[in-house]
């Protein structure tokens, strides 16, 4: 029982610890992309800002639903099967892939709920339409990570990260990598992460009001992202793997910041793009269809191999 709390403790702590991070730097890099200062604070406590500015938003509404406490367990629970090392995971199964993917849909599912009323009783707002739309997105996410269990033969994300002691899965998937990692890209830009506002200008989704509802809402969208890269490093680049002198879950740290920062690039990058049904046209044109190839590549491979032994 011990070692379960220690573990919870542990969890939340680093998922605390990388929304803070994640957050500062969010604003710092868009904010000098934008020529701006950002976090508008003297240098010695500029860092405090974050906490500063989600204490300000907590104070002016304390109102609470029952969707806002189903997505603040959600974003958590995301979590329970996650193995972020070798040992810190709570619900350690064969099935681990599959429990931490539906958690992620669940959670997209009560945004949806969350954000369809709003404050003028319109049940299908432009915010639910972004937000089905999203799970649009979750497509070449499901196809890229069953081709990922073709190859490995496993569900366990413990056993694909074993698996990867030799090489990444990134060199036998790089078309389930690529596609993976812009539907990601896209989600990003859709949720609105690194503008400032949070979710209320451009392609960014968001409801209005503000306090404890959308402070929730705000730390639900950088669990969904933070979420997908941390299963992208686990099942397409080596996980925990040690590098050299390295370890495992340095490298893992490593793996995830660097995506993230790569992600603020890219949603800079494409940041023209203010239509979300700009969004859908190059996932429906591009990722949909290359990553149905990569699985049907795949599922040829595998029943090639694995039932007719001819490779």
């Amino acid at each position: 029982m011990l070692n379960i709390l220690k573990k919870i403790f542990l969890i939340l702590l680093l998922s605390g610890l990388n929304l803070y991070i994640c957050e500062y730097f969010s604003n710092k890099l868009t904010s000098r992309m934008e020529l701006r200062r950002g976090y508008r604070i003297n240098k010695e406590v500029s860092i405090g800002f974050p906490m500063i500015r989600f204490l300000k938003i907590l104070s002016n509404d304390r109102k609470i639903s029952i969707w806002t406490v189903f997505i603040f367990l959600l974003s958590f629970l995301i979590w329970s099967a996650v193995p972020l090392s070798s040992n810190l995971v709570l619900v350690e199964n064969d099935y681990s892939l599959i429990i931490s993917i539906s958690f992620y849909l669940f959670l997209i599912v009560a945004l949806i709920f969350n954000l369809s009323e709003s404050s003028y009783r319109k049940i299908f707002s432009e915010n639910t339409k972004k937000l089905l739309i999203l799970i649009t997105f979750v497509i070449p996410v499901l196809l890229s990570v069953i081709s990922i269990v073709l190859i490995n033969k496993t569900t366990s994300l413990k056993e694909i990260v074993n698996s990867q002691y030799r090489y990444w899965n990134i060199i036998m998937q790089p078309l389930g990598f690529l596609t993976f990692f812009a539907s990601t890209s896209l989600q990003f830009r859709l949720l609105g992460v690194s503008r400032k506002g949070y979710l209320s200008e451009g392609t960014g989704i968001g409801r209005e009001g503000k306090g404890l509802d959308k402070v929730i809402e705000k730390i639900s969208v950088y669990m969904i992202i933070f979420f997908l890269i941390i299963i992208m490093a686990l099942i397409y680049l080596g996980g925990w793997q040690n590098m050299y002198i390295i370890r495992g879950e340095i490298m893992l740290a490593l793996k995830f910041y660097l995506m993230f920062f790569i992600l603020l690039l890219v949603d800079r990058i494409i940041i023209r793009i203010d239509n979300y049904k700009m969004l859908i046209k190059i996932n429906f044109r591009i990722l949909i269809p290359v990553s149905l190839v990569n699985f049907i590549v795949t599922f040829s491979f595998f029943i090639l191999r694995d039932i007719y032994n001819f490779i």
